[in-house]
């Protein structure tokens, strides 16, 4: 019975870090009070006050909200076949999920299996591109401009200070670029 008991107990304590239950804040109090919280490391990137699955959501409808007033300043001409080119596919989840209350276009990314999916139809003339490994790939392109630098309370830090790149004149077609845009990890 004891033993019932005890893995109740822990399983009641340890909810919050697999299911949203708490706020933000309640969380951070929360996770704060268990000895161990901290030390539970999912991923490689540096700490944070927030497990690292939730740090790497955090930020999210902010990246689509910055990315949409970038896509939006656009020319009409160019939006229509301006493509979202994001670094990994948590950053292709943000612009999917909350891209569609602001009329963004689905991401193409080359993060895992985001990479098989390939660019569509875009031919790479204009490309938002922002996320891991943006400055390497940006250099794709002949015409790189800064149009907006995504920062994000309690995200992760590999998701808060991200440039926003608007890329024009590709080096080649974008479906000729695509392997260079592969990452895994």
């Amino acid at each position: 019975m004891a033993y019932v008991v005890a893995l109740v107990v822990a399983g009641i304590v340890t909810v919050p870090f697999g299911v949203p239950v708490l706020s933000l804040d309640n969380f951070i109090w929360y996770s704060g009070k268990l000895p161990y919280a901290k030390s539970v490391k999912t991923e490689v990137d540096t700490p944070v006050e927030l497990p690292q699955l939730y740090a790497d959501m955090l930020g999210w409808p902010n990246q689509a909200k910055v990315i949409s007033e970038v896509y939006w300043a656009l020319p009409a001409s160019e939006r229509s076949r301006c493509a979202i080119l994001t670094g990994n596919y948590g950053e292709a989840g943000a612009i999917d999920y909350y891209g569609p209350r602001y009329g963004l276009p689905q991401a193409i990314s080359g993060h895992n299996s985001h990479w098989f999916w390939g660019p569509g139809d875009y031919d790479g003339s204009c490309v938002i591109l922002y996320g891991d490994n943006a400055e390497e790939f940006a250099k794709s392109w002949r015409d790189v401009r800064v149009a907006a630098v995504i920062n994000s309370a309690h995200a992760s830090p590999a998701e808060t200070g991200l440039k926003v790149y608007v890329c024009r004149e590709p080096v080649a077609a974008l479906a000729e670029m695509w392997p260079r845009f592969k990452f895994i990890m």
